[in-house]
């Protein structure tokens, strides 16, 4: 009898651009709701938290820039308002592959709007 050695996995993990412990554990729990494996309470309450901690990381660097480490800030400027919410967007939006990126800038001139 032969046996079958063509065994695919049933969940992919990218671990390309991992940093940190919870980076490992969002890619793994990432990989499991790809290959549609239903996700537990815990699960989802560390995807939660892995958001809100990238979310703080990034207003913490933002106001950095203008604040000292005594002041406290207060955004009341609706400018830095957008600029904090566009650095926060740019982190959590996937970015576009290089492949597609180019495929859009050739096809442009042919486009019409």
């Amino acid at each position: 009898m032969k046996k079958n050695n063509n065994i695919k996995p049933v969940i992919v993990v990218d671990l390309t651009k991992v940093e940190t412990f919870d980076d490992i554990r969002f890619e793994f729990i990432r990989a499991k709701a790809k290959a549609g494996a239903p996700l537990t309470e815990q699960e989802i309450n560390q995807v939660i938290a892995y958001g809100a901690k990238l979310a703080l990381d990034t207003i913490d660097a933002f106001c950095e820039q203008y604040v000292s480490e005594f002041e406290t800030v207060r955004l009341t400027d609706k400018k830095q308002i957008k600029k904090a919410i566009k650095a926060i967007e740019s982190i959590i939006k996937p970015k576009t592959p290089w492949y597609k990126k180019v495929w859009n800038w050739m096809k442009k001139p042919f486009v019409k709007k």
